[in-house]
């Protein structure tokens, strides 16, 4: 049940995302092609996008709540070695062999790690988001709800990670920020859509030009760190593989 939920969010999530960018996709295939159609369907993605990203919210909830609570079972084959190197100690530590897997604590040094850096990243996103919808957004609105999304899943992501040492809880979080932090990458677009617009805000005398180098660098910051997620999630998953094979 909670692998379809990943699978259903994840494409429900990735469908927003398409549905979203589609004029701005569209608009670049077609100024490829030389049709003019370009150089104004892409004004389209202020309208899709909000729709999109809706759906996107949706999807990754969906995948976020079918990842953390998924079984041992599920998660085992994710950090198994593969059979050409797979060992009886790592089967032994996986309990490949009994009806019940078990998976192994992760190194007490690499779970503080794990902790630390997610709380850590929640800080800078909980900072970022509350500037820029206070002080550094010319052009709030409905906005302001989207600005702020990135702080619920990022505060999701501490709370999974409060039991990080145990490899079961770990793994749920790898499961769960690598489908957020995916959707958070491409969700970087967005500030490089609306770029030239917050830039058109220096023609306005009475908008200061920080407000709107705010606006700009608080647009970029939960890419980043849904980048810098991904990369480090991948190598603290690395290490715990390591750790189960050495035994």
């Amino acid at each position: 049940m909670a692998k379809n939920s990943v699978k259903v969010g994840g494409i429900l999530a990735g469908a927003g995302c398409l549905f979203g960018l589609a004029p701005l996709i569209i608009s670049f295939i077609a100024l490829a092609f030389g049709s003019d159609i370009g150089n104004v369907l892409h004004w389209y993605t202020f309208m899709t996008a909000p729709v999109g990203a809706v759906v996107v919210i949706v999807g990754l909830i969906i995948a976020i709540v079918g990842a953390s609570t998924s079984t041992p079972e599920d998660l085992a084959k994710s950090v198994s070695i593969s059979a050409d190197n797979s060992d009886s100690k790592t089967a032994a530590a996986l309990g490949t062999s009994s009806a019940t897997v078990t998976l192994p604590p992760l190194p007490a040094i690499l779970a503080r790690s794990v902790k630390l850096a997610y709380a850590i990243g929640f800080g800078i996103v909980l900072v970022s988001c509350v500037m820029r919808v206070t002080l550094f957004q010319p052009m709030s609105g409905i906005l302001t709800f989207f600005d702020l999304v990135p702080v619920f899943f990022a505060g999701w992501f501490v709370f999974l990670a409060r039991n990080a040492q145990e490899g079961l809880q770990f793994l749920r979080l790898y499961q769960s920020q690598l489908i957020v932090s995916i959707a958070g990458c491409i969700a970087g677009l967005w500030p490089l859509i609306t770029m030239d617009t917050d830039l058109s805000l220096l023609d306005y005398e009475d908008i200061p030009s920080f407000e709107v180098a705010g606006t700009l660098i608080t647009g970029f910051i939960p890419a980043l760190a849904s980048l810098a997620s991904l990369i480090f999630a991948g190598v603290a998953r690395a290490r715990y593989r390591r750790s189960i094979a050495k035994g």
